[in-house]
């Protein structure tokens, strides 16, 4: 249930960034926080974890996080210095990895309560680490960019 708790977290933290809404800069990192436990607590409850399930679980965290890396300076950002406010024109992307996250939660979720996975809980996880890498480096390169970006005035609109 704690993931589920997680996922619904960081699905409603990014939605405000995912409208075009106008946040701090430091609440670019609150949602892939979230996603990053919600993919550990996913990683831990794999009972039966090999070398295999360690690798795929990496190896989707790597993909998600060079996917999302590329995303965040492609995002079109404005950036208010004075304030550290920034608006990231609107972008489903993050909702969409938001929604999956949940979707992952719920389906580890139904699955421990079933008692019968409906998808192998290595899978479910490695899922988790892709949408949390995604991001989290999504975050990191639009904070990066922020420093870089001229300065806009956002605190009156």
């Amino acid at each position: 249930m704690a993931t589920v708790a997680f996922a619904a977290i960081c699905l409603w933290t990014i939605a405000s960034q995912a409208w075009g809404n106008v946040v701090k800069l430091w609440r670019l990192a609150v949602p892939p926080s979230f996603a990053a436990v919600e993919a550990f607590v996913l990683l831990a409850g794999v009972f039966d974890a090999t070398p295999i399930n360690d690798a795929e679980w990496l190896a989707a965290a790597i993909v998600g996080g060079v996917i999302g890396r590329m995303r965040g300076w492609a995002l079109a950002v404005e950036v208010d210095r004075r304030l550290d406010l920034v608006r990231q024109h609107r972008s489903p992307d993050a909702l969409v990895m938001g929604a999956a996250l949940v979707m992952l939660a719920v389906i580890d979720f139904a699955s421990a309560a079933s008692q019968d996975p409906l998808i192998e809980p290595q899978h479910v996880a490695a899922g988790a680490a892709f949408c949390a890498a995604y991001l989290g480096c999504r975050a990191i390169a639009i904070a990066v960019r922020a420093g870089r970006l001229p300065h806009v005035e956002l605190h009156g609109t």
